[in-house]
């Protein structure tokens, strides 16, 4: 049986979900969504994710069709209706249709749960490298569904191997493309936030690793980030992953460091510990 879905106030199966082609959203990429996993029946950082939500959505001026509450028991009806041991949630808002191919809608709402699968252990073992590209995004604080020069790149950074590509404006970083970006330099640990999504993972890894590292938040220089000792990225599928080459400039040793190994160790018990208070 195909998982069971949510759009626009009915449950149904994938296939039955049509999306206008005056849908704001698919003509104008107005719209913004949300990532989150679910271990079992418990959502993991769902409040957080939500929070995350309404706040793209004003800042764009986009209506949430649900209030918070009522996507929670959609989404723990999903969960309930279709039984995944391990999922995923992706919540997508969208300006509904328009009259005149520019000005939105009554806003849509769909809320997908599919099958997830963490990445390859050989990623965290061996560590993985990412593309540098010199652009910024549009409002890099709004998880919106514009993704056009990630998408348009995606060819070239696999075709060289890389996850992803590392956005920069030639003299600092801004974020991975799906991604925050963290480094160690002599021990402490320093991520930037000005110009960057305000990632939920990144947001409970600086919890997690509070109590056990020195932490800098500010600007990252390209040069400060080539000379670090260790790097690596956080995000909802990737959690904490080493990050050894950039372009093909080698990152420390090449391998994924000690503090970058402890951080990874540190955030699973982070997350089992959350789960156990569900």
């Amino acid at each position: 049986m195909n998982p069971i879905q949510y759009f626009n106030g009915q449950f149904v199966e994938k296939d039955q979900i049509h999306i206008s082609v005056d849908n704001v959203g698919f003509l104008r990429g107005y719209g913004v969504f949300e990532f989150f996993k679910v271990h079992g029946n418990k959502p993991l950082f769902m409040d957080d994710h939500l929070e995350r939500l309404f706040r793209s959505a004003g800042g764009i001026n986009l209506e949430v069709p649900l209030s918070r509450e009522e996507i929670k028991a959609v989404v723990t009806q999903l969960i309930g209706k279709n039984q995944m041991p391990y999922s995923s949630i992706k919540i997508i808002v969208s300006g509904g249709n328009s009259s005149d191919g520019f000005t939105p809608g009554k806003p849509e709402m769909i809320v997908l749960n599919a099958p997830f699968a963490d990445q390859p252990a050989s990623v965290y073992e061996r560590g993985a490298s990412l593309m540098m590209y010199q652009y910024h995004r549009d409002f890099p604080h709004i998880k919106s569904l514009y993704y056009v020069t990630t998408v348009a790149l995606q060819a070239e950074w696999k075709g060289k191997g890389h996850v992803d590509v590392l956005y920069h404006d030639g003299q600092q970083i801004s974020e991975v493309s799906r991604s925050n970006v963290f480094l160690f330099k002599d021990g402490k640990l320093k991520t930037n936030e000005a110009g960057v999504l305000a990632g939920i993972t990144r947001m409970h890894v600086l919890k997690a690793a509070e109590s056990h590292f020195d932490i800098s938040i500010g600007p990252i220089t390209l040069e400060e980030l080539f000379s670090a000792d260790e790097v690596f990225i956080t995000s909802t599928s990737k959690k904490v992953m080493p990050i050894v080459k950039l372009d093909e400039r080698q990152i420390g040793d090449g391998r994924p460091g000690k503090s970058t190994r402890q951080m990874i160790e540190i955030f699973d018990q982070y997350i089992e510990a959350e789960l156990s208070k569900a």
